[in-house]
């Protein structure tokens, strides 16, 4: 007698492919989950690095900014680092200062309670009245203001 069809193995083969097609597309859909939850309960268990934009302010030669000040408060009971100061619109993001190294070396560490203020001179970025100021941390907290509030 005749079978037609394909070989018990070659079937076999065919199913493990597809199941470890399938667990892999199933672990990268919630790898990024599974990883923002980790970090969210080292923070909650940690305490988090927490801090707010005071003001900003800036200066303006011609069609340019040229300076930017900000003032930043933390307000948790972590120290925070800060890794990274954007200027930004809808359509563009102007970096106006990013750490090299976030452990040794961040823009500026806040302690609990503390004040800082930043000061940016030497910047060429066109002047918008829709920008918007963010500092990033270390640990990834960001807190955002209106340019010149």
């Amino acid at each position: 007698m005749v079978s037609s069809g394909i070989s018990e193995v070659v079937g076999a083969t065919i199913l493990l492919v597809i199941a470890v097609a399938l667990s892999l597309l199933i672990f990268g859909y919630f790898y990024g989950y599974l990883e923002s939850l980790g970090y969210s309960l080292a923070n909650a268990l940690g305490g988090s690095c927490e801090f707010s934009i005071m003001s900003t302010a800036f200066n303006t030669t011609g069609s340019s900014i040229t300076s930017v000040g900000i003032a930043l408060y933390n307000y948790g009971n972590k120290p925070c680092s800060i890794s990274g100061v954007y200027i930004l619109n809808e359509s563009t993001i102007y970096p106006v200062s990013v750490a090299s190294n976030c452990v040794t070396n961040p823009l500026v560490r806040l302690g609990p309670g503390q004040v800082v203020i930043l000061n940016f001179p030497n910047l060429n970025i066109p002047y918008s009245t829709n920008y918007l100021v963010r500092v990033v941390s270390c640990d990834g907290f960001t807190a955002e203001k209106g340019l010149g509030q």
